[in-house]
């Protein structure tokens, strides 16, 4: 008998310290297992982010805009004027059996085409058509009507300079009317300077038009070294008065060669503007 209770109370110390062991090892379970708080975050730095410093602007030693007259004999030259990398002014002479395809060249690669307005000179040095030339003695009805039928067949210029015109662009009534006409159309003219008493920059402001001059002729010789120091003159005008203004001709030499000097003059820090910008540019 008391074996048996002995051992009952052997059982129940025995389930007593299991039961304890269990409850022990179950909260350190829960302890272990418990979702521990995060760790805290470092601190939020904010981001500096370092302005943008833009270079200088590259200094621009001068603006040059270049123009070539005499187009319209032929179509030669225009896979030329196309591979020119700047803007090249086409001046085209009115009613030859190519003008209104070297307007369209022109144009298709990406210059400006103008029309060379033939204007009366003093001598005439080549044989043209009859009534071919405005001239001192029409009225100003005939004037108006004989620019009309050019411009209407020269669809696609922006603005006209003068071929020859050493004698009317010396006349005031002349060019008042020519000047009227081009500004009711949105022309500019430029005056190619072919007389030292023209009277164009005073036309011009009368009936406020958009206006330059030619600053230098490059190829009036038709020698490379000719035209390359005429070139360099034409960039050291520019270098000195901020603008200058070329007129060379269609020719292949004189494409060849301003073809290799924009290349040269832009590592120089020179700009070649388009026409219209140059005006734009010059009368500010």
């Amino acid at each position: 008998m008391r074996s048996s209770q002995k051992k009952d109370g052997q059982l129940r110390q025995f389930a007593g310290g299991a039961f304890i062991l269990a409850l022990v090892c179950a909260i350190g379970l829960m302890f272990f297992t418990r979702k521990q708080p995060p760790a805290p975050k470092p601190p939020v730095r904010p981001v500096v982010v370092k302005p943008v410093v833009k270079p200088p602007p590259a200094k621009v030693t001068g603006y040059i805009t270049l123009i070539l007259d005499d187009w319209g004999y032929n179509r030669a030259h225009c896979k030329q004027l196309a591979a020119l990398d700047a803007p090249v002014v086409a001046a085209v002479l009115p009613g030859l059996e190519y003008s209104t395809d070297i307007i369209q060249c022109a144009n298709a690669s990406g210059h400006e085409a103008i029309l060379h307005l033939p204007i009366e000179p003093h001598v005439l040095h080549e044989a043209y058509p009859r009534g071919y030339f405005l001239t001192v003695a029409m009225s100003s009805d005939e004037v108006k009507r004989s620019l009309k039928r050019t411009l209407d067949n020269m669809k696609g210029v922006v603005g006209v300079n003068n071929h020859e015109g050493s004698k009317g662009t010396e006349n005031l009534a002349l060019m008042m009317t020519v000047l009227g006409e081009l500004k009711h159309r949105g022309l500019f003219f430029v005056d190619s300077v072919t007389s030292d008493k023209s009277i164009c920059s005073e036309a011009a402001s009368r009936v406020n038009i958009p206006f330059t001059h030619r600053d230098i002729f490059i190829d009036n010789r038709m020698d490379r070294a000719s035209i390359e120091r005429q070139i360099q003159l034409a960039a050291s005008i520019a270098r000195e008065k901020g603008f200058a203004l070329v007129i060379g001709h269609d020719r292949a030499l004189t494409l060849q060669i301003v073809g290799e000097q924009i290349h040269k003059l832009r590592q120089q820090g020179y700009v070649f503007l388009s026409l219209r910008d140059y005006i734009k540019a010059r009368n500010e």
